[in-house]
C-alpha cells in the first residue's frame, strides 16, 4: 500500500507541480490551483452473523475500511463565466481484508488478499458556467444515489442506510458509482437543483440479440434553511449492473421521495423508495422506508434509525427490517471517534445485510438470518 499511495503521491507532484501548503486546518493545494484531499474512515466491528447452519461461524471481528479516499480536485477559470472542473478520486481499502458469506459459512480472505486494493471513486472531466449549470463526463454517483444521501446519519459505516435503501436482499443495485456517465447539474435555483445523468457502457452491439446495457438518472433536490427535499428517479435498461439486473429487452426501474428538517441540533430524515422489475412475482418489486433522528449535544451527536423492506412479489418472503443506534464524538472538525450498534431481521427468503455502502466495510448473511454488529470507528478527513 506504501508503494502504491507513494506512487500517486509521486505522479500528482510531477504532474501538477510543487507543493504550497495552506494555513494549518485548511486543504494542502497543488501549484495549479489543484486540491488534495481525503479521507480514512475506519472501524472495529464484531459482527454476531446470526448463522444457523451446523459449523457456520456463529462471530466475527474485523477491521473494516469505510470508504477510505484520497483525491485531486480543482477548476480552471475559462472566462468570466465558465470554468474547467476536474476530479480524480481513489478508493483506498485500507483494511486489507474481504468478507463473504458461502453456504452459510463466514470466510475471511487472508490479510494479504485486497490490501493494495485501489478503484476509482468519483473521477470526472467538465465544464461549469455560472449562469447554464455544469457538465461532467467521468465516473461518478448517480443523481438517484446522491439524492437522498444527506438523510443517511449513518453513512460509511456498518449502519449504512443502504442496508435497506438502493438494496434487496444484499445487491446495492440501485444506488451506483458506474463508469461511463454524462451528467448535467443545474444551477441552485432559490435552492432547488435538477441533476440527469446517463450511463453509457461501451456494450452497443450492432445486433437484435445483444440488447444495450445502460441507464438514466434524475433527480430534483430542494435545500433551503431548514428545509430539505428529494426526488429522485432511474431506469435501468438489459443488465447495466451486476446481481439481479433484467436483461432481454427487459428493465428495473427505482423512484425515491426523501425529506429532512433541522430543528436547533435535532435532525429527521425521511426517505421512501420503490423499485420495479419488469420480470412478473419478482422479488425486486419492493417497497422500502427509512427513519433517521439525529440529536447534536456539544461535541457529541445521538443518532437512531429505522428501516424496513416489505415483501417482494415473489413466493419468498423477503421482506427485512434493520435499526440502528450509535454516538458520535467529535474532537475536531476533521477527526471524529463513534460507536454503533445495528442489526437486521431478516424473514425466511431476506438476505439483507450490514453496511452494504463500503468496500471493505460490508457482511451478507444468507436467508433468514438475523446479523447484527458492534463497531467502533474513527474517521478523520483532511
Amino acid at each position: 500500500m506504501k508503494k502504491i499511495l507513494a506512487l500517486v503521491a509521486a505522479l500528482a507532484i510531477s504532474c501538477f507541480g510543487s507543493m504550497v501548503f495552506a494555513a494549518e486546518g485548511d486543504a494542502p493545494v497543488v501549484k495549479g490551483n489543484i486540491e488534495i484531499y481525503g479521507a480514512a474512515k475506519l472501524s472495529v466491528d464484531v459482527i454476531d452473523t446470526g448463522a444457523k447452519a451446523t459449523g457456520a461461524d456463529k462471530s466475527l471481528t474485523k477491521v473494516s475500511s469505510n470508504s477510505s479516499r484520497l483525491g485531486f480536485k480543482g477548476s480552471e477559470a475559462l472566462s468570466d463565466d465558465l470554468s474547467a472542473v476536474y476530479q480524480l478520486e481513489i478508493g483506498v481499502n485500507m483494511d486489507g481484508t474481504t468478507t463473504t458469506v458461502s453456504n452459510a459459512t463466514t470466510t475471511t480472505a487472508a490479510s494479504t488478499t485486497s490490501v493494495n486494493t485501489l478503484g476509482l471513486r468519483n473521477t470526472f472531466v467538465g465544464l461549469k458556467s455560472k449562469g447554464l449549470g455544469m457538465v461532467i463526463l467521468g465516473t461518478h454517483d448517480t443523481p438517484y444515489k446522491v439524492a437522498t444521501g444527506q438523510f443517511d446519519p449513518f453513512g460509511d459505516s456498518m449502519a449504512d442506510y443502504n442496508a435497506i435503501i438502493g438494496n434487496v436482499n444484499g445487491s446495492a443495485n440501485f444506488d451506483l458509482r458506474p463508469k461511463d456517465v454524462i451528467a448535467y447539474v443545474s444551477p441552485s435555483l432559490g435552492g432547488a437543483v435538477i441533476t440527469v445523468a446517463k450511463v453509457q457502457t461501451g456494450t452497443e452491439s450492432n445486433n437484435d440479440t445483444a440488447q444495450t446495457a445502460d441507464a438514466y438518472s434524475a433527480s430534483a433536490t430542494y435545500n433551503a434553511g431548514p428545509l430539505a427535499l428529494a426526488l429522485a428517479y432511474e431506469v435501468h435498461q438489459n443488465g447495466i449492473a451486476s446481481g439481479w439486473d433484467s436483461t432481454g429487452k427487459k428493465k428495473n426501474a427505482g423512484a425515491k421521495l426523501g425529506a429532512g428538517y433541522t430543528i436547533g441540533g435535532t435532525k429527521i430524515g425521511l426517505v421512501y423508495e420503490s423499485l420495479k422489475d419488469d420480470n412478473a412475482n419478482s422479488a425486486i418489486t419492493r417497497d422500502a422506508l427509512y427513519l433517521a433522528v439525529s440529536q447534536k449535544l456539544g461535541n457529541e451527536t445521538i443518532k437512531l434509525a429505522f428501516g424496513s423492506a416489505a415483501d417482494g412479489k415473489s413466493t419468498a418472503d423477503t421482506a427485512a427490517t434493520m435499526m440502528a443506534i450509535g454516538a458520535d464524538h467529535a474532537f475536531s472538525k476533521r477527526t471524529s471517534a463513534y460507536v454503533l450498534y445495528a442489526a437486521v431481521a431478516n424473514a425466511k427468503g431476506a438476505t439483507y445485510g450490514l453496511g452494504q455502502g463500503g468496500a471493505g466495510g460490508s457482511y451478507k448473511p444468507a436467508a433468514d438470518e438475523d446479523p447484527s454488529v458492534l463497531s467502533f470507528g474513527i474517521n478523520h478527513s483532511f
